[in-house]
Parts: structure tokens; C-alpha cells; sequence
């Protein structure tokens, strides 16, 4: 590729941003304002959850097993998980008991991924391995974090956690059943990576309960041609950003107007504002004060 199309747009660069993601692309524009322009990188790193720290601590579970060559219960005890573990702060109690039956059931569920990695030819695992990938006419690169990649084979880990229920015997912990084809996210997330990455791609979901291994063989979705027109949507995710970005012109308030807040959303208290401190709202919704115009 031409040295050239390897420089960060002007667009980008009046905001400040070096590189976007497969997450980052695939958020609702009112939420990729607020999370990446009007909070700072440390208030970013406050928003998480019970089922977010724990598909982390997952990861890292299985990650450990195969690349260490360890047992379950031997990773399960790993310093840096249990730290992980020990450090969480959950925000609401509702958390705190969805924090604590995802950890409970956590062997479960890393064992049924291992379960899934057994269906594969045996490799030599690595995990984590950092990308970075050009796709013109998107004027920026993607950054890459790919889960397991081997000798033949390169995949990501998808966890499917329960729901929390009060019931008059006490607390209980729902089973989940796999569902029979990727979701629609996953596959943008692996026909990225496909793209810098040649080798054959895998998905393994796994629940406490359940557990399914997708790959090119057993699903349509993950051959070469489809993954190619999965990248064409993704990219067209982050163009619309782009073109946002080019009208605001590095006027950060002139972005918040091309991204109105759900106001909806943030009074229900519905999933991307579920645990959200009211400081931060207050700081995002600053930028929709309309008592001087």
C-alpha cells in the first residue's frame, strides 16, 4: 500500500484520534461522542459492569490454560485474575450479585471453551497479539486485539452469561442456550481481523451451560467471501463517523450536535446508561444547553 494512504485524515487529527476499532466503530453515535470525546481517558475506563470485568476475567482463564499448557484450576488461581477479581467495585447490588454468579459459574464456562478448542487441529497457542490494518477509503487504522491465534487457526472467545433472578427460594442464576449462528457484531469483529490475519477463523461461544464452536466449515458466515462483504459493512459504520467528523471539523460542539442524545435511553436507565454516574450524564448533556440560544 502507498506510504500514502497510511496518513491519519485531517478529520481524525482535528479531534485528536490516531486509530478506531471494531467496537468503537460499531457504537450509536451519540455514544461514541460521549465516550470518546466527552469524557477523558481515565473517566472512559470507569464505565464498566459486572458482565463486561467478568468476560475479561474469562478470556484470561482460557487464555491462560492454552497458552501455559495449565489446568483450569491452576488459572483460575492465577495472581493477576485473582486481583481482578478481589479489586471489582460493583455500582449497584444488582451488580454486585451478577458479578458474583458469572465468577461462581466461571469454571464452567471457560472449561466449555476449552471444550470447543478441543474440536480444532491441535496448535500452539498465543493470545492478544496486536494488529494494526489500513482499509481506504476509511482515512484512519483499525487497531486489532485478537483473542487466540496458532499455527492454522485465529478465533475469538464469546462468553454468554446468565441473567440474575429473585425468586422466594433466594437468588437464582439463568442457563443459556447458544444461539445456532454468530451474531451479526462478531463476524465484523472477525472479518477484520481476517483481514490482517490469514489464517482460518473460529468463534467459540460458550455459557455455564452451553457451548457451540463456529468456523468455516460448520458456517457459511466465516468463508472468505462473506467475511469480505462483512468488512464492507463495518467500514461503512465508520465513514458515517468519518463524514461527522469532516462536517464538525475538529468543533467539538458542532459534533455533539451531529450526535442528539436518547434522552429515552438515559431517563430508563436502559443498557449503555445502566450504572453511568450522574456527573458524567451531567458533563455530556452540558453540551445540549440551549437556554442561551
Amino acid at each position: 500500500m502507498a506510504n500514502q494512504l497510511k496518513i491519519i485524515g485531517q478529520a481524525y487529527k482535528n479531534f485528536g484520534l490516531k486509530h478506531t476499532s471494531k467496537s468503537t466503530a460499531t457504537l450509536p453515535h451519540s455514544q461514541r461522542f460521549f465516550k470518546k470525546h466527552c469524557l477523558d481517558p481515565q473517566e472512559a475506563k470507569q464505565l464498566t459492569n459486572a458482565s463486561l470485568i467478568c468476560g475479561t476475567i474469562i478470556h484470561l482463564i482460557v487464555q491462560e490454560v492454552l497458552t501455559k499448557k495449565i489446568s483450569l484450576d491452576q488459572a483460575f488461581e492465577n495472581e493477576k485474575i485473582q486481583s481482578k477479581i478481589k479489586s471489582y467495585k460493583p455500582f449497584s447490588e444488582k451488580d454486585k450479585k451478577k458479578f458474583d454468579m458469572i465468577i461462581k459459574y466461571g469454571k464452567e464456562t471457560a472449561q466449555n471453551h476449552i471444550e470447543n478448542i478441543k474440536e480444532l487441529p491441535e496448535q500452539n497457542w498465543q493470545d492478544e497479539l496486536e494488529y494494526t490494518v489500513w482499509t481506504p477509503p476509511v482515512e484512519t487504522y483499525w487497531l486489532c486485539y485478537i483473542d487466540l491465534i496458532g499455527q492454522s487457526m485465529f478465533g475469538d472467545l464469546k462468553n454468554k452469561f446468565g441473567t440474575v433472578r429473585e425468586t422466594k427460594k433466594g437468588t437464582s442464576y439463568t442457563s443459556v442456550k447458544i444461539p445456532d449462528r454468530p451474531f451479526f457484531s462478531d463476524l465484523l469483529q472477525i472479518a477484520l481481523y481476517k483481514k490482517v490475519c490469514p489464517l482460518k477463523p473460529f468463534l467459540s461461544y460458550a455459557s455455564h451451560t452451553d457451548r457451540r464452536l463456529f468456523t468455516e466449515e460448520n458456517c457459511e458466515d466465516l468463508k472468505n467471501e462473506n467475511l469480505k462483504k462483512y468488512l464492507k459493512q463495518l467500514m461503512i459504520y465508520e465513514i458515517a463517523w468519518q463524514k461527522k467528523l469532516e462536517c464538525a471539523n475538529g468543533d467539538l460542539q458542532k459534533l455533539a450536535w451531529l450526535c442528539p442524545p436518547d434522552f429515552s435511553d438515559i431517563k430508563k436507565g436502559s443498557f449503555w446508561w445502566d450504572g453511568v454516574p450522574k456527573e458524567y450524564i451531567n458533563k455530556y448533556l452540558k453540551y445540549y444547553d440551549i437556554r442561551n440560544n
